[in-house]
């Protein structure tokens, strides 16, 4: 059984070896694979288009744990999503809802029960003390009704929420890369030339079918999420345009 796990812990502490120790104690079978866990610290929206870009590669079945959890402590929900024969553990933040809703239109939400299939809880590390035990029990066939309650009221986000108003189309920035490409959540428009406004400053941009397609410029392109990306051939369009995950971005057309 695959377990997967996206965090913005970084590699630097102990975490995530933390998690993976819980997980391989319950169930020594588990086959663990880190989707990352370079996630912006906090950022949901990050998190949660990472995670929707990935789950769709792993087989039915498998167990997703996505923390990014900034409610830590608090009386947010720690909730399992059974999203046709796959799952996903984690905070009741939106994280995990586009995921899910990639995996299945079917979605059913269980507020987990701490006792006997969760560790002690600790209150700052609910990715130890509660999502990877309970991802690990239910990778060794648990049902999930015997791990929590089910609940239909549950936080949901919006990844595509852009839109379109005369020549304008307003959308965000979910995800800058490790090579400076800016994924926006705007889909191909299929326009060859736009104007980009960004902070105030309109710059006109071309739309490229690849990344080896362009010269020296700013530019737009489809990425591999269906996605149009603001690049710049072999330089970090981020550094060059200074936008970050949740900024919006307009594009005109002329």
């Amino acid at each position: 059984m695959i377990i997967t796990l996206l965090t913005d812990f970084g590699t630097k502490d102990y975490y995530v070896s933390a998690m993976k120790g819980v997980i391989k104690s319950i169930n020594p079978a588990a086959d663990i694979v880190d989707i990352t866990h370079e996630v912006r610290p906090f950022s949901i929206l990050e998190g949660a288009f990472i995670l929707w870009q990935a789950v769709s590669w792993f087989p039915d079945g498998s167990v997703h744990v996505g923390v990014v959890d900034p409610g830590v402590g608090t009386g947010r929900n720690p909730i399992v999503i059974r999203a046709g024969r796959s799952f996903l553990v984690g905070p009741d933040n939106g994280l995990l809802f586009p995921a899910a809703k990639k995996l299945s239109d079917k979605l059913e939400v269980f507020k987990i029960v701490e006792g006997k299939y969760t560790l002690h809880r600790s209150g700052t590390f609910d990715g130890r003390d509660i999502f990877a035990p309970v991802a690990a029990h239910i990778s060794r066939g648990v049902p999930v009704e015997e791990i929590g309650v089910r609940i239909d009221n549950f936080i949901k986000i919006d990844l595509f929420d852009w839109r379109k108003a005369g020549r304008t189309v307003y959308g965000k920035i979910l995800h800058i890369d490790r090579f400076g490409n800016i994924v926006t959540n705007i889909p191909n428009l299929n326009i060859n030339n736009m104007i980009m406004r960004i902070k105030n400053v309109e710059i006109p941009v071309k739309t490229m079918s690849s990344y080896a397609e362009a010269e020296d410029e700013v530019f737009l392109v489809e990425g591999s999420s269906g996605l149009l990306e603001i690049s710049s051939k072999m330089r970090s369009a981020a550094e060059i345009t200074g936008l970050e995950v949740g900024d919006p971005i307009e594009l005109i057309i002329p």
